[in-house]
């Protein structure tokens, strides 16, 4: 019994020190490229520092690392660190970046491995998440953009009806809430089809699972993902069978979505039933349902239904994260919102409407959109590649498997690419300002070949919400307006913490 305890004990501590040598062999991987890095935890290495918790908002781990450690260089040079087992190299020199995104792209073109076992655009890599895109992309053409101008128009016009409501009472409310009530159905109507009807139904059960989902803090699981990489796949099968957490709220609808591709697939063929022409469809119409077919790309069922899913949180969260900040921005800001009145005002007049046309000359409006995304970007910690081989520029060179993260938060923020970047100026992004700045600048939607695929989609739903309801209604800001906005970034997006209130006034007709 002494001797097994004794052999027990040794075995420990063998192992104990085996993994201790590794992880610091580990954590010497990036210290051989000439680039500083911060005293990494021998064993999370600087993941308790660029882990995101609730009521606390650290913009960007470049933003935390820069101003906790203030020997390091200014944000345009390199900063390299590591997310808990995970080498990552801070970029945020613009020229680099256009090479890394751009340039260098096919040195790039994965993004770190990021959600194990998913089968969304997002997480697929090479060749294959290629031809998956090349499926997907076809959703956002110009003519298919056209088909769903008047499927988005009517879930506006239902929103309008609830302002005029909200406005009748005088009641302040959260619009950030309402808002997320517009976009889910937007990509409902749009994309889907599921008749969510959110904006008359704010408690639908897929739409209440996606904001449990994009408001969990890290759990302890991620934390072990980071933290011991091999076991990334082990540890996401385990979440998956044990139905935990992040994976509970996902499992709910993504378990829906399933049932409605299998009923789709059922009534495919039946006499009178009229085919959808929804981004659902296609994702159907491309797969090979469990058939065996050669010399085309076709999706399987599980790619199917989680680029459904994609689509929905995609076009859920971000648009709606980027609408309230401007509403808040403009509630703040009145000579502001006047003069985006007048634009729209205009235009209605001399085109009679809001149209897909008619929305492209809407210059002051996507103006004052890109710029509250400079100041609030939604999406904060998902513009990342990973290196398929040793990269060198200058005295740096990246190793071949290590994460590029690009620091959106900070690059929007510098004030040496954005003059008083506190302030809200729109004119920044008019024409002739914006062709005078370096274009790394502006990273809201990411750039290069895994740029968002969505952009004219989102753009187009921002401005024709924008547009119809400065038609009717000013944003006026009410006693629970918190200025300045607390925000909370939860794994790859920042929200508003506790909301983004205001008031509503009518306008004179």
């Amino acid at each position: 019994m002494i001797v097994t305890l004794v052999l027990f004990n040794a075995v420990v501590v063998l192992l104990s020190v085996f993994i201790l040598w590794r992880r610091r062999k580990h954590f010497q991987m990036l210290e051989q490229g000439g680039i500083p890095t911060p005293d990494a935890h021998w064993l999370t290495g600087h993941l308790d520092h660029v882990t995101y918790s609730p009521g606390k908002f650290t913009s960007t781990s470049c933003h935390f690392l820069v101003y906790n450690y203030p020997n390091f260089p200014p944000l345009s040079c390199r900063v390299r660190y590591y997310n808990g087992g995970f080498p990552r190299v801070l970029v945020a020199d613009l020229d680099m970046l256009r090479d890394i995104l751009v340039k260098d792209a096919h040195n790039f073109v994965n993004r770190p491995v990021v959600i194990s076992q998913s089968k969304m655009l997002i997480a697929l890599r090479d060749q294959h998440w290629k031809d998956v895109r090349k499926i997907m992309s076809p959703v956002f053409s110009t003519a298919k953009m056209k088909k769903m101008m008047p499927l988005m128009s009517g879930c506006v016009e239902v929103l309008l009806q609830k302002c005029h409501q909200l406005a009748a009472s005088g009641q302040e409310f959260d619009i950030y809430v309402t808002l997320q009530c517009l976009t889910m159905d937007v990509i409902d109507r749009c994309a889907i089809t599921l008749g969510l009807q959110c904006i008359n139904n704010p408690e639908n059960e897929v739409l209440e699972n996606f904001r449990r989902l994009f408001n969990r803090p890290p759990s302890l699981v991620t934390r072990l993902m980071h933290t011991f990489p091999s076991l990334l796949t082990l540890l996401s099968t385990a979440m998956r069978f044990a139905g935990a957490g992040l994976h509970r709220h996902k499992n709910a609808i993504v378990d829906h979505l399933r049932r409605v591709v299998k009923e789709r697939r059922e009534q495919q063929g039946h006499a009178g039933v009229e085919k959808s022409i929804d981004a659902l469809q296609m994702l159907i119409d491309a797969s090979c349902d469990g058939k065996q077919t050669s010399g085309k790309t076709t999706l399987s069922e599980q790619e199917v239904v989680d680029n459904a899913f994609l689509f929905l949180a995609a076009g859920f969260e971000t648009t709606s994260n980027a609408l309230s900040y401007i509403a808040h921005l403009l509630a703040l800001h009145p000579g502001v919102q006047e003069q985006l009145f007048q634009e729209v005002t205009r235009v209605v007049q001399a085109e009679g409407g809001l149209t897909y046309e008619t929305l492209a000359q809407l210059v002051y409006t996507e103006a004052v959109a890109m710029e509250a995304m400079r100041m609030y970007p939604p999406v904060t910690g998902f513009v990342l590649r990973e290196t398929a081989r040793p990269w060198t520029r200058g005295a740096y060179t990246f190793p071949a498997k290590s994460e590029v993260e690009v620091p959106v938060w900070s690059i929007h923020n510098d004030p040496l690419i954005y003059p008083d970047p506190h302030l809200f100026k729109p004119e920044r992004f008019l024409p002739e300002e914006k062709k005078n700045r370096h274009p790394m600048a502006f990273l809201a939607f990411g750039t290069g070949p895994r740029n968002c695929l969505g952009i004219r989609f989102a753009m187009m739903e921002i401005k024709l919400t924008l547009g119809t309801i400065i038609q009717n209604f000013r944003f006026k800001t009410c006693s629970r307006t918190k200025v300045p906005l607390p925000l909370v970034t939860r794994g790859a997006l920042t929200h508003p913490q506790d909301g983004v209130w205001l008031t509503l006034e009518p306008r004179a007709r």
